[in-house]
């Protein structure tokens, strides 16, 4: 044995992992990414729960929050191909984001997202160094806790003029695409023009509008078995504060049945519009409620059947 060579140092990240499993650096040290990945998570939960802003994503949402914690404990355990895992995993919620993102591809909250996946993806390709790692820890962290307070800004729920939001209802099986330009308004928004009433055990509701053209709207769900259409709408129209008008001769929205009801609407703001209500086969009342506090009656009844035509229930 010739000792008269030096002895070269050699990477460690390069050299046996746990006694007989070679590694890389990303499994040798999966700290930093696998503490990207959930905060990711902790990100995607708020997004998904609706716990701040109005993106309203679809149910599926749920389904990254779950992604993020499974690549991290895929990363922390090492085992299979985990590092070939991680990484496509990564790419489908890349991917997600900017399917989100369509509706408004410039607002910055989808941004803040899209750059969480990207940095968490720089963190698992190649064979990173120590500056790579924990850059990208800092990076990566600073991108989940942007993207949780971005959510809070009211432009985080604003859309294009030629966009359309949906607003979606898991629990009570609704969905409602609302015209374009149009957004989801707050109880204090929709004062004096229309009353959100509070939720229920039993049912909740959602407003809606366009504080720039003077339309606004709300759609209320409940269940109550045994209810009629004509006496959930006398109950719904007391707690809108509204007065109710004669009936419509124009049909209601397909989505709340076939023997639904629909009434011409003022409001004590002066506001005027209708007021459609029907009761599904499971027993859920729906009433969908849209006035304009300017133009005049026909542009409220006109925007009435414009939302309706979005109205979706399961």
């Amino acid at each position: 044995m010739r000792l008269d060579r030096p002895i070269q140092e050699v990477d460690d990240d390069a050299t046996v992992f746990g006694g007989d499993l070679v590694t890389s650096a990303v499994s040798a040290h999966p700290g930093p990414a696998a503490a990207v990945l959930l905060a990711g998570a902790v990100a995607w939960f708020v997004r998904a729960g609706g716990m701040l802003g109005t993106l309203s994503d679809p149910p599926w949402t749920y389904g990254l929050v779950f992604l993020d914690a499974v690549l991290a404990l895929v990363l922390v355990l090492n085992r299979g191909p985990a590092k070939t895992l991680v990484q496509l995993g990564l790419v489908l919620q890349l991917l997600a984001t900017v399917w989100l993102a369509r509706a408004s591809p410039l607002s910055p909250v989808h941004w803040a997202y899209a750059a969480h996946a990207v940095v968490a993806l720089t963190m698992v390709v190649g064979e990173p160094d120590q500056v790579r790692r924990f850059t990208g820890l800092g990076l990566g962290l600073g991108a989940a806790v942007a993207s949780v307070a971005l959510l809070a800004l009211p432009m985080a729920g604003s859309f294009s003029a030629g966009s359309r939001q949906s607003l979606v209802g898991s629990e009570l099986g609704y969905r409602l695409e609302l015209p374009a330009g149009w957004g989801q308004l707050t109880r204090e928004q929709l004062v004096p023009h229309l009353a959100l009433p509070a939720s229920t055990l039993s049912g909740g509701g959602v407003g809606f509008g366009t504080e720039a053209q003077g339309r606004y709207g709300l759609l209320w769900v409940e269940r109550s078995p045994g209810v009629t259409a004509a006496g959930g709408c006398k109950a719904l129209l007391q707690s809108l504060g509204g007065v109710p008008g004669p009936p419509r001769t124009r049909p209601a929205p397909p989505s709340l049945g076939s023997r639904a009801l629909v009434y011409a609407l003022r409001t004590p703001g002066g506001a005027q519009g209708s007021l459609g209500c029907g009761v599904l086969p499971d027993g859920r009342l729906v009433g969908l409620a849209v006035v304009a506090s300017q133009d005049g009656e026909a542009q409220g009844e006109a925007a009435f059947a414009a939302v309706g035509e979005g109205l979706a229930l399961q």
